[in-house]
């Protein structure tokens, strides 16, 4: 992966290569970014930068021995440490066995997300993590000498799935590797993370994409036109991986708002029992539909402010347009940033694997209660 390849993030591109060009590369660096925003792929481009043996001031050659084995992931200085589970015991579980699927994945999709991977894994309901045993193989293999290129490099694919043994032995090593070692760690979930590990590490934040280049993205993996690529990208407000989600289920938009309808009726209403069948509807779906439905949400209420300024400007189908052109009275931007802060605040312990019956019924009692405020302040108006 070189960095021309990666929409956006000019500026960190630009210092990333100029750490290496002025001898400045932490043995220990953590690569933060929310999923979609392409961590992944800049973490292992800025790898490849750094053993090229003909890179430019701004970039690895991508023809050199070392650019095409570290851009197919089979560089024998390149160690990977990823989340991963199996059927039987744990007790010796590493990432090894699972580097032909892992390779597969993301040279098929670099963009690929911690759901995309449990699917390829197909452990059912199995939470991947890194175990104990795998930071025992992290060790040992920075134990060894570089092979062909200059540093010996670590990938630790989202350490916040890291057991808390495996991070304690790992303190160490990270806090004082070898010379000539470089470990990145890639977290979608920095508040996730041991204090511990955060201070033994640079961080390097990785901002979301822009619409126009979460578009871009889509268009290379997807090869779908760019109207579809970029409604979806703004639903997912530029997360590559949601968006590509919502791509390949286009077929539940309509189940979404839906959804999304009755949900907001039955707050606005407060009827209780009709908010308990949502609730247990939605626990049934997939965590990534969940997380998915927030996007949707969010992006609804949005549309909702830009039917009330400027119609032209919102994106909507004809079916929102005719919910919208009926509910949007209730939206206006003083609930508009408290409910949408709710969201927010949703899809970030959904992310966590937050219990989701607890998590949806408590958020629509929260926007229910937001309605119904708002009704007692207007109802004293009135009186």
């Amino acid at each position: 992966m070189q960095f021309r390849e990666i929409p956006g993030h000019d500026e960190l591109k630009l210092k990333l290569c100029k750490n290496v060009a002025e001898g400045r590369v932490s043995h220990a660096q953590l690569f933060s970014g929310r999923e979609g925003s392409g961590a992944l792929p800049l973490a292992l481009a800025f790898m490849q930068y750094i053993s090229c043996t003909a890179r430019t001031a701004d970039d690895s050659c991508g023809t050199c021995p070392s650019c095409l084995k570290m851009s197919k992931l089979i560089h024998p200085d390149l160690y990977m440490a990823l989340p991963v589970n199996q059927e039987g015991s744990t007790d010796s579980l590493h990432t090894t066995p699972f580097l032909v699927k892992w390779r597969e994945a993301y040279l098929k999709n670099p963009w690929l997300g911690l759901e995309d991977w449990v699917d390829v894994l197909d452990i059912g309901n199995k939470q991947p993590f890194i175990s104990a045993f795998e930071a025992h193989e992290i060790i040992k293999a920075l134990s060894l000498s570089p092979v062909e290129s200059e540093y010996r490099f670590v990938l630790i694919w989202l350490p916040e799935k890291m057991r808390a043994e495996a991070a304690n032995r790992l303190l160490k090593t990270i806090e004082e590797p070898p010379d000539k070692t470089l470990i990145i760690l890639v977290t979608k979930s920095y508040d996730s993370l041991l204090k511990t590990i955060l201070s033994r590490t640079q961080l390097v934040k990785v901002n979301r994409l822009t619409i126009p280049e979460a578009t871009s993205v889509l268009q290379k993996i997807t090869q779908l036109d760019t109207g579809r690529c970029n409604l979806a990208a703004e639903i997912a407000q530029g997360n590559v991986v949601q968006a590509r989600w919502l791509l390949q289920h286009g077929d539940e938009a309509e189940a979404q708002l839906d959804l999304f309808r009755t949900w907001m009726q039955s707050c606005y209403g407060f009827m209780v029992p009709e908010l308990i069948r949502l609730t247990d509807l939605f626990a049934k779906e997939t965590r990534e539909w969940q997380k998915g439905f927030f996007s949707y949400a969010l992006y609804i209420i949005r549309q909702t402010l830009l039917m009330n300024s400027e119609a032209s400007l919102a994106h909507v189908t004809p079916s929102e347009k005719a919910f919208l052109d009926k509910f949007r009275k209730f939206f206006h931007p003083g609930n508009y940033s408290i409910i949408t802060e709710y969201i927010d605040e949703a899809v970030f312990h959904a992310e966590r694997n937050a219990h989701s019956k607890i998590l949806f019924f408590d958020l629509s009692l929260l926007i229910a209660d937001v309605f119904r405020k708002e009704k007692e302040k207007a109802a004293q108006i009135n009186a």
